[in-house]
């Protein structure tokens, strides 16, 4: 069982039998099981769930990449979203201030439609 530090960090402790899901289609599938780990080459071999003649073999640092691997199976992925702004923050591809900024933003659009809504309401029961 995997804990949630690893699954959040996509930390790659604990390959064997692990499950992964992939952000784009590999052979047709997203969902895939690792069944072998290469040390000395850092390559890993993961089969598809739902195919398990399908076979794809990456790099451990590939693994580790957020954008193109997920730690688990999660069919709710939004693929154009792949890090939360926590998640780019701790990776360290935004600053401190661009989610201060982007959290005021989506403050403002989310107050912004709570007050048309509203009006669309009380319009609707005159």
């Amino acid at each position: 069982m995997i804990n949630d530090y690893d699954k959040k960090y996509n930390r790659v402790s604990k390959l064997e039998r692990s499950k992964w899901t992939s952000l784009k289609r590999l052979n047709g599938w997203k969902h895939y099981e690792v069944i072998k780990v290469d040390k000395k080459r850092n390559n890993i071999e993961l089969f598809a769930v739902c195919e398990k003649e399908k076979r794809v073999t990456v790099k451990k640092e590939e693994l580790k990449n957020k954008s193109i691997w997920f730690r688990g199976w999660d069919s709710k992925m939004n693929k154009d979203k792949s890090l939360s702004l926590m998640g780019k923050l701790v990776d360290g591809t935004i600053s401190r201030g661009q989610v201060v900024r982007e959290l005021r933003l989506i403050t403002r659009r989310k107050a912004e439609q709570r007050m048309l809504d509203n009006f669309n309401e009380k319009e609707e029961l005159l």
